[in-house]
């Protein structure tokens, strides 16, 4: 291995001159959209015969759509659904698109009959399988694959089993119907074949860079593996290699507390360095910050709180992320292995491999620890805050860095050093409770003392908190410069003097479809036929939009269905279209929210303009019922010209922005940006620049 970390220096300087993208700052994959045209297309025949295959198996499954292993059959369903709406045929010849939609066409038919007789035969046993599951976020039926050792015991009853997720490549076309076929025809193991282990595949939504939606696909596939399966969630390992690297990179530095290690190989890290950006290419100011949303840098210390190992090939381009990475980690006073594979180009060298996986088993058999003494967090955003026991709640200002560092010193006393940082909620670890109730706590060198509320039966972290327990959370909260006890017995309130855009709402506006989330379209129509037009063009593009790239089917209602907006947003975000006028949901909110909006006038802030042929489009809390936010007339901020690489697929407008319609739609943008700015701390419109 010492070998290799040396070679990694010695090589640094002597790599081929090749691109990682081409000139158009795309992947080599990208065939123009996602998903791409058809390369074997089906005849009308074909399509009608399997169409009407389709229609039956679909009419069949009706009987066994409430059943609790229901999705294991609807994904079958689904990628044929899916395959024919967006002709997604991508073999040599069209016969063979025929025949894998009829293979999952004949699977979907006998998991049926055995959900009939509530048997789930495909779970007996080792060996390779695909399962589904329903997301919260539409309810789609989203797929998975899942490899099981021979010879494993496992489930209920069983001792827990460690679990690899690995996330896989990214594949322009491998659409629902050829990942759920690969997965169900699958004969080779994956990458790694750990002893004693589960490995499942997540399809994250297929290929967005395991960011937003995707993101979200990672932890239901986990948690519904983990139910299955009976796995040890201490002992959960997630890896990665190219668009999986680079979700590994993201989703181990923003929920480093979740894994037991993170396996991140040759996948991006950041915008500007893999896009090789030089100012004069560097895009708006506001999309300069959300960079910050999932750029790996800006979160780099949260990696003291788990293992970290890399892989590069020596002559990979992609290595350069990692090397950068190395670097930006040593700065922090972090040194993780990084592992090169002699002469590989993007793949794996057969040695070097394998000390990739004697390393993650060592740390899968450790294990993580859920109250280390020492918790690190650094983020640009309260969405992604938490951390093990500790939750920075809010920033003085948001997407600037802040951090948080706590130490257990002694039995009751915690030490705690902050930057940029307004609310800190925290769970006393077992080691800090022996101060009889009391809790000494020295916060940017101020001591305060603390009353310890009662223990949470099986707390494990902030993002699996166990059982609610009243006053079992230390608050703390930042006024005129200096900390204070907020107290235990109630939780932050979403607006009020204290401030800071908490964990729930922080914007921007694509935050919002990592949630539940309702479209709710007009059920009238405004004074202006040309702000109708747009709308229906916008909201019918986004519903399209996120079933071509988010694979999923969204919910949506009219205005008029819905009778009460604070009960529908239990849906968490409600996702409305429309103006005041149109929108009846709109109108019953207009005075709670920041933009004042007329026939004639659209303002917000200081900021004035025509309502004929301007339109707002934000994120805001529904500050009446703090569960919930509404975003308005916008779906993901990213459009189809970013869906060339995964390092552009990021928001693209802060929490609200207000487009001239006259410049009409296209793949960068609904419309020409006028104004647009992120909300202060209280969710305020700062003052124009």
């Amino acid at each position: 291995m010492q070998r290799l970390l040396v070679l990694s220096f010695l090589t640094a300087l002597v790599l081929p001159a090749q691109a990682q993208l081409g000139p158009n700052g795309a992947t080599a994959s990208f065939k123009g959209s996602l998903p791409p045209k058809p390369t074997a297309a089906l005849s009308a025949e074909q399509e009608a015969a399997i169409e009407k295959e389709l229609a039956a198996v679909t009419q069949a499954f009706q009987a066994v759509k409430q059943h609790e292993r229901a999705a294991d059959a609807h994904i079958f369903l689904k990628a044929v659904r899916y395959a024919l709406d967006f002709d997604e045929w991508y073999d040599k010849k069209p016969e063979d698109g025929v025949k894998k939609a009829t293979v999952l066409l004949d699977e979907a038919k006998k998991r049926i009959e055995s959900l009939k007789k509530n048997e789930t035969p495909w779970l007996n046993g080792s060996g390779q399988k695909v399962l589904g599951f329903y997301s919260k976020i539409d309810d789609s039926p989203q797929p998975y694959g899942v490899e099981i050792p021979e010879g494993l015991e496992f489930g209920a009853g069983k001792k827990p089993v460690p679990m690899w997720i690995w996330l896989h490549g990214r594949g322009d076309t491998a659409t629902d119907l050829p990942f759920v076929y690969s997965r169900l025809m699958a004969k080779k193991p994956g990458q790694f074949q750990p002893a004693k282990t589960i490995v499942i595949h997540p399809f994250g939504r297929y290929c967005n860079g395991w960011k937003s939606a995707g993101e979200t696909d990672v932890f239901e596939c986990r948690d519904d593996a983990t139910k299955r399966f009976n796995i040890d969630t201490n002992r959960v390992a997630l890896a990665g290699f190219s668009m999986g690297g680079a979700g590994a990179w993201h989703l181990g530095a923003h929920y480093a507390d979740q894994w037991a290690c993170v396996h991140t190989g040759a996948g991006f890290a950041d915008v500007k360095r893999y896009q090789k950006l030089t100012p004069d290419k560097y895009p708006v100011w506001y999309e300069q910050k959300l960079w910050g949303v999932y750029d790996v840098p800006d979160y780099a210390r949260n990696f003291f709180n788990v293992p970290l190992i890399s892989y590069s090939g020596e002559v990979d381009a992609q290595r350069d992320s990692a090397e950068y990475m190395i670097e930006v980690l040593g700065k922090e006073g972090l040194h993780p292995p990084h592992l090169i594979g002699p002469g590989m180009p993007h793949k794996y060298h057969p040695e070097t491999i394998k000390e990739v996986q004697a390393w993650i088993e060592k740390a899968v058999a450790k294990g993580r620890e859920l109250f280390p003494d020492e918790v690190h967090i650094q983020t640009k955003t309260a969405f992604y805050g938490r951390m093990k026991w500790l939750n920075l709640h809010g920033l003085e200002e948001s997407w600037k860095e802040a951090r948080l560092d706590a130490k257990v010193v002694d039995g009751q006393t915690i030490d705690i050093k902050t930057n940029n940082v307004t609310r800190i909620v925290f769970y006393p670890p077992p080691q800090a409770r022996k101060g009889g109730g009391k809790l000494k706590v020295n916060v940017d060198g101020q001591a305060l003392t603390l009353t310890v509320g009662p223990e949470v039966p099986q707390f494990e972290t902030f993002m699996n908190p166990g059982p609610k327990v009243a006053g079992s959370m230390c608050r703390l909260i930042k006024e005129n410069g200096a900390w204070r006890d907020f107290g235990n017995a109630q939780p932050f309130q979403h607006e009020g003097p204290q401030g800071g855009k908490p964990s729930a709402h922080p914007g921007p506006m694509d935050a919002s479809f990592m949630k539940r989330f309702l479209v709710v379209l007009p059920d009238g129509k405004s004074s202006s036929p040309a702000v109708d037009a747009w709308v229906a063009a916008e909201s019918a593009h986004f519903i399209q939009r996120w079933k071509g790239l988010m694979r999923g089917d969204v919910r949506v209602a009219k205005a008029s269905e819905i009778k009460d907006v604070i009960e529908a947003g239990k849906m968490q975000s409600l996702i409305l279209w429309g103006t005041p006028e149109s929108n009846s949901c709109l109108k019953q909110l207009a005075a709670a929210l920041p933009v004042k909006w007329n026939a004639e006038k659209l303002s917000m802030g200081t900021h004035s303009f025509d309502a004929n042929t301007h339109v707002p489009l934000m994120t805001y809390p529904c500050l009446q019922s703090p569960g919930f936010e509404v975003v308005i007339n916008s779906g993901l901020t990213f459009r189809e010209a970013h869906d060339k690489t995964n390092s552009l697929q990021n928001p693209k407008l802060p929490d609200w922005a207000i487009l001239d319609i006259t410049q009409p739609p296209n793949a960068e943008t609904a419309g020409k940006v006028v104004a647009a700015d992120f909300f202060d701390e209280r969710y305020g419109v700062r003052p124009a620049k």
